[in-house]
């Protein structure tokens, strides 16, 4: 009975907690009454067996935790059959842009191999796109990836585990491979490593976050198996940064707030897996007739014409979706360079002009 009475207390509290309604209004004795109403006195009582209440408050207590905890198929607790990997490409000769896709270890040492590239080409900037929904990730592939940036010795994150008191500091051991310039991009689909990441390297002022504000689910998961078709996963560790601060259930708001629809990212990043993530940044102009066309005795716009005229499609009519987020970042390093070339002399006077001075007209009187 005690038990039944517990269920049924943790499905009212989340059901009143979707309803707007706080339980903490409503004392333990009315929520036994309620229920004890509700098996007696309901149109289809016989509905309310013990089954149905357990699957309602495991339910409820699920939408309750949301992120915090929740039911996995056992069979996607292995990998997903999804490109994996880190997407790299020099989007200008300043300008570099990696994506890992997964946050594993394999994406490290290939993120460290993409970092020794640019810094070989003497890139001056960095676009490290932390937009891929990937699966939960080990913290020791987050230390590993943010010791590329952050200086030796320094602390990276801490993780307090549940029941202690004290927090286990990670602190990274090698040199950083990357020191320049940095711009991070977050959405709501940031995994916990990422949104680790893109904390961390704000806190220490080496980047700039552009994008959407992040879930919160900085945390570490533990994945139990519950019955042989699901297992369990719940947080199990904290993430806290140096000074002891949480993003847990809190998230990251970005520097620069960029919205972009998730559906439209997704397709964005479905067209350019196999291609140049700059043709997603770039607009190809359609082609015209000019001198070229002219010397090579072609007029693109009469071809146009004619498979219009035929009913047939054309390449403009189907444009590769753009990915705003990254392009306002481009514009950002693009503008921000541009004005540091500018040198102004604030202190310099005009030039003295040996010219004579403009005689003034003198006006006619009548």
């Amino acid at each position: 009975m005690r038990r039944l009475a517990a269920i049924l207390l943790t499905f009212t509290s989340s059901a009143f907690a979707a309803s707007g309604t706080e339980p903490k209004d409503v004392s333990q004795a009315g929520i036994q009454t309620a229920f004890r109403i509700l098996q007696k006195e309901y149109i289809r009582s016989g509905d309310l067996t013990f089954d149905v209440l357990n699957r309602a408050a495991l339910s409820g207590l699920l939408q309750r935790l949301d992120f915090g905890a929740e039911l996995v198929p056992r069979t996607s607790e292995a990998k997903s059959g999804a490109l994996t990997g880190v997407q790299a490409e020099l989007l200008t000769p300043q300008i570099g842009y990696l994506r890992p896709r997964e946050f594993t270890q394999r994406e490290t040492k290939e993120l460290e191999q993409h970092l020794r590239d640019f810094v070989g080409k003497k890139v001056g900037h960095l676009i490290l796109d932390l937009r891929s929904p990937a699966p939960p990730g080990d913290f020791n592939d987050a230390a590993e990836m943010l010791s590329l940036f952050v200086p030796k010795g320094e602390v990276l994150f801490k993780m307090k585990q549940m029941g202690q008191t004290s927090a286990e500091v990670e602190a990274n051991a090698r040199e950083p491979v990357w020191t320049q310039p940095l711009l991070v991009l977050v959405d709501d689909e940031t995994n916990n490593l990422g949104e680790t990441l893109a904390a961390v390297l704000r806190q220490r002022k080496q980047a700039l976050l552009i994008g959407a504000a992040t879930r919160g689910g900085a945390v570490r998961y533990e994945t139990v198996p519950v019955d042989a078709e699901w297992s369990l996963r719940f947080a199990r560790a904290e993430v806290l940064l140096t000074d002891d601060s949480s993003v847990f259930k809190k998230g990251l708001q970005p520097d620069f707030a960029i919205s972009m629809p998730t559906s439209l990212k997704r397709q964005v990043f479905h067209s350019t897996d196999d291609k140049d993530v700059k043709g997603s940044i770039t607009d190809k102009p359609r082609a015209r007739f000019n001198e070229a066309a002219l010397v090579a005795n072609t007029n693109p716009e009469l071809d146009s014409y004619l498979k219009r005229s035929a009913g047939k499609s054309l390449p403009e009519d189907t444009p590769q979706p753009s990915d705003t987020v990254l392009q306002r970042a481009v514009d950002l390093i693009t503008t921000r360079a541009l004005f540091q070339s500018a040198k102004i002399d604030w202190n310099r006077k005009a030039p003295v002009s040996n010219a004579p001075p403009a005689r003034r007209a003198i006006p006619v009187t009548k």
